[in-house]
């Protein structure tokens, strides 16, 4: 049995740039970036050889773990798209849709189309959407106002 959730993880292509974004731009706290031993990681992940830079990143309700891989190095150079198995994508309830994604432009964040819809059934109905998504795949859906 699940005791309860720690964080969710994800790999991206340079932690601190996305440490800086989720801090500067989506208000998020982030811890200073940090190294674990690579046997710990090696014993903990299955990866032989990985030398990691990790920051957790924390909202109301929420933990993530950003990791970075320096080694060994990735088998691709982008996340896979929304339909792809094994995507992923965080989900944020912000105040204003429009004004974050003009905001996340500036980091390199860019949304999946040019309109953002209206949700028009189900518990978000009414609400604004979009996925943004930076130049390595990593995606998040924007709702709210």
């Amino acid at each position: 049995m699940v005791i309860e959730p720690l964080h969710i993880g994800f790999t991206v292509a340079d932690v601190r740039a996305m440490a800086a974004f989720m801090h500067d731009c989506l208000g998020f706290e982030v811890t200073e970036p940090r190294r674990p031993p690579a046997t710990s990681i090696e014993e903990v992940t299955g990866v032989i050889g990985a030398d990691v830079e990790l920051v957790y990143v924390s909202a109301p309700g929420l933990t993530m773990e950003l990791l970075q891989y320096s080694s060994p190095p990735s088998a691709t150079l982008t996340g896979g798209r929304p339909c792809d198995v094994g995507a992923a994508h965080l989900a944020l309830k912000v105040s204003n849709v429009a004004d974050l994604v003009q905001r996340a432009s500036v980091y390199g964040f860019e949304p999946a189309g040019p309109s953002l819809p209206v949700i028009a059934a189900g518990p978000n109905q009414g609400m604004r959407a979009t996925y943004i998504s930076d130049s390595h795949g990593f995606t998040i859906e924007l709702m709210g106002g």
